[in-house]
């Protein structure tokens, strides 16, 4: 960090007072405003901070007080990003070399998805984290007060178009309907619920498909890094966007533009979080629709 800047250790549990020195104090969220809203380290921190967030929300980022994207809206513009770290730090494209090679012979302790990655013919794939856990589903209901079934249905396999449309309807039904009846502090958790619902509901729909590869890493649990493996270039890779916001560019699409990986996007824009039921349905169906026409014209 340039002089008198101060970086917050994110690894680290509890914060000491060295930070109180320095004039100039950074603290990164990765993890969308459901983090901030819940990392307790950030209420014990004696000075102003900047924060830079994964996770666009503006009906929450908003409020916050010197808060700011960590990554920048334009793709054209990250791809000059990349060109400057490789002039000015060289050593960091050696060092990454490395962790690519690390990860790569990591990755052959899964055999099958290994294969999958390195020598098999093209699909689409999507390596990631798709269905909440319990756990994680258990915090948000915390806050939204849902019923099971209210969400196990989500789950349910949706082979058929017809199906999908429906669930994308639903979404937008439960959506209306929690706006009406939460307070506005707890939008991020619907925001979060509703991102992993519509991951969910496109993973469902397309992993028995024939040129698909769809691998959920189970929260963490299973996870298989293949963005930051060699080979696997045969592959186009599906971007469905942040699973904590509505971010254009962020720590997976990132990934894909730094590895020079061919992709298909889906990405929400905010307006949908405030649209209403009808409203909704229809953004959401026509986004969908544009998306799979990629892959079935």
């Amino acid at each position: 960090m340039p002089e008198n800047h101060y970086l917050f250790n994110l690894d680290k549990k509890i914060f000491n007072n060295d930070y109180l020195k320095f004039k100039n104090l950074h603290y990164i969220i990765f993890d969308g405003p459901v983090e901030h809203l819940n990392d307790n380290r950030i209420k014990e921190i004696k000075k102003n901070i900047n924060i830079y967030y994964v996770g666009k929300f503006n009906n929450y980022w908003k409020n916050i007080k010197d808060s700011q994207p960590l990554f920048t809206e334009s793709v054209f513009q990250l791809q000059d990003i990349f060109v400057q770290i490789k002039n000015k730090f060289p050593i960091f494209f050696k060092k990454y070399f490395l962790k690519k090679l690390a990860t790569t012979l990591f990755g052959t302790k899964n055999v099958r998805l290994f294969l999958n990655h390195s020598i098999k013919k093209r699909k689409y794939v999507y390596y990631g984290y798709i269905k909440p856990t319990q756990k994680h589903l258990n915090f948000l209901n915390f806050f939204l007060n849902l019923k099971s079934h209210q969400i196990n249905f989500f789950f349910e396999e949706n082979k058929n178009i017809n199906t999908l449309k429906n669930k994308i309807k639903e979404i937008c039904n439960l959506k209306e309907n929690l706006l009406n009846n939460i307070k506005n502090l707890y939008y991020p958790y619907l925001n979060e619920l509703l991102l992993f619902l519509i991951r969910n509901i496109l993973c469902n729909f397309l992993k028995e498909k024939k040129s698909f590869f769809i691998h959920d890493g189970a929260g963490g649990r299973l996870n298989f890094n293949a963005y930051e493996m060699f080979f696997g270039n045969q592959h186009t890779y599906i971007n469905l966007g942040s699973k904590v916001g509505y971010d254009i560019i962020y720590p997976r699409s990132a990934l894909l533009k730094f590895c020079q990986k061919k992709t298909v996007d889906f990405i929400c824009d905010e307006d949908f979080f405030l649209l209403d039921g009808t409203k909704s349905n229809l953004y959401l169906e026509n986004k969908i629709d544009v998306f799979l026409n990629n892959f079935f014209n």
